[in-house]
């Protein structure tokens, strides 16, 4: 009896035994599993699959990825985005609005594309930036924000010396008859009418008159930073968009600044040769009418030698770079006929590279008749074995103010007279017409009617400043037809 008891109780012990350490292992197999449940779970992240893209001028779109880690046996929600820095929506790409989107369970990966536009463009790059927001349940990664460089990196495109404008009459030498201009929606005068719309509609009228015919826009070493090309580039893209395939008149005015002579420096000098490399730059295959630097020879006679070479330097320069894209026509700075002899400024025109540009320009800044700068320019141009001009008849449809006693230097004459009106245009519907004179390619209005002279009259705002009163005058003072003295001018040949 006893010795069966002790069997019993042995056999007992041997199964409790057995028991603890079976719920031992089933105790231990539970942590792995948890470790490898732990595991598995362990928190994970979205991102982009770069931290940065490059996308080129003519490839269509940006393919871009967004990548999830981590446990994938759920599902992952992310929001993702495009939108610009210095690239231009609708015109270098297309903006990606907000958008959420659903990772399946499984999935790993999403792609979406970024449209690319291509405009034919040879500039510099711009970008855009791709972006993660309101990612659950797993956090944001690294590659939350991916710069996108775009690249207009379209070549240039071939120079026809003949014509690069591409204008029907080019075979007259007149290479800007029949190309359409560009009207700046945004010009000074359009923002005068529309500001005057309400509170005074007859002034508003008379700014339309200006606001819809073609101005040149203008650009300042002084104001536009680093990075010019960007700035011209744009400018000019914004162009194109609006009003397809016109030609843009663009002009500088730089090298004048305070004293005479203030710029004609080594230093000057190294400064605008970069800042009209990237002039150049920034307009690629744009085509463009260039009004090189105004006032810039008509001031030549206050240089000395040494100041006139640098001078002359920087124009030269100026040419060759411009007229190295392939649609760009350049014009020179030729003065006023009241400014100087026919002889001498063709002197000065000569040596600053006249005979590498399309030719000059006339009148820029003066109030002179035109038939008195037609005649001035037909001088020149003989002189110079038939360089082209246009004369600017912004403000001289009234001609010159010619008062009986000059004072203050005769500022009155050239700074805000009063009772001038806007000359004859050689445009119509914004397509540029043949003038029906030799060697005159153009009267056009590249002065930007209505920017003020100076502070010199009652009212008057600074230099350059638009003025909506007197811009007002010129347009009631339109004289539609040229006027001035008699002079025998040579006519084009038909």
């Amino acid at each position: 009896m006893t010795r069966t008891l002790n069997a019993v109780l042995a056999h007992a012990l041997t199964a409790g035994r057995r028991c603890m350490c079976l719920a031992f292992a089933a105790c231990l197999g539970l942590l792995v599993l948890c470790g490898v449940s732990q595991a598995a779970t362990a928190p994970g992240s979205v991102s982009l699959d770069q931290p940065a893209y490059t996308a080129h001028e003519a490839q269509g779109s940006l393919p871009i990825t967004i990548e999830r880690s981590g446990d994938l046996s759920g599902e992952e929600h992310v929001g993702y985005g495009v939108k610009r820095q210095d690239a231009q929506p609708g015109i270098d790409f297309r903006t990606i609005s907000n958008t959420y989107v659903t990772f399946a369970p499984g999935q790993s990966t999403v792609t979406f594309n970024v449209p690319i536009i291509d405009r034919g463009i040879n500039s510099t790059p711009v970008h855009a930036l791709a972006y993660l927001y309101g990612s659950y349940p797993d956090s944001l990664g690294a590659n939350n924000n991916s710069l996108i460089t775009i690249l207009h990196d379209d070549p240039l495109q071939l120079r026809v010396t003949a014509n690069p404008l591409a204008t029907s009459a080019a075979a007259t030498g007149n290479v800007i008859a029949g190309t359409r201009f560009y009207v700046d929606p945004s010009s000074s005068a359009a923002k005068a009418q529309r500001r005057y719309a309400r509170s005074n509609p007859a002034w508003a009228k008379a700014l339309s008159d200006i606001a819809v015919e073609p101005a040149a826009h203008r650009f300042y070493m002084w104001n536009m930073g680093a990075n010019v090309s960007g700035q011209v580039s744009h400018y000019l893209e914004g162009t194109q968009v609006h009003q397809p395939e016109s030609t843009v008149m663009l002009s500088t005015y730089s090298l004048v600044h305070g004293k005479c002579g203030y710029t004609a420096t080594p230093a000057i000098q190294a400064r605008y040769d970069d800042f009209i490399k990237q002039v150049a730059a920034g307009i690629g295959n744009t085509h463009v009418v260039f009004f090189l630097e105004l006032d810039s020879l008509i001031t030549a006679p206050c240089l000395s030698h040494q100041q006139l070479a640098i001078r002359d330097a920087e124009l030269n320069y100026a040419i060759s770079v411009l007229e190295a894209d392939p649609h760009v026509v350049v014009y020179l700075d030729g003065g006023a006929a009241d400014a100087a002899s026919a002889s001498r400024q063709a002197s000065y025109l000569q040596g600053a590279g006249v005979a590498r540009a399309q030719g000059f320009f006339l009148n820029s800044t003066h109030f002179d008749w035109m038939t008195s700068e037609i005649h001035y320019g037909q001088d020149i141009s003989r002189r110079l074995g038939g360089s082209h001009f246009v004369v600017n008849s912004g403000e001289n449809g009234r001609g010159p103010l010619r008062p009986h006693s000059r004072v203050k230097d005769g500022n009155e004459v050239l700074c805000n007279p009063p009772g001038r009106g806007l000359g004859p245009i050689s445009v119509a519907n914004r397509v540029a017409q043949p003038t029906g004179y030799a060697a005159d390619d153009g009267s056009l209005w590249f002065s930007n009617p209505g920017g003020s002279g100076g502070q010199c009259v009652p009212g008057a705002p600074p230099t350059g400043v638009y003025w909506p009163a007197y811009a007002v005058m010129l347009a009631d003072n339109w004289v539609h037809k040229i006027g001035g003295p008699h002079y025998r001018l040579t006519r084009a040949p038909k």
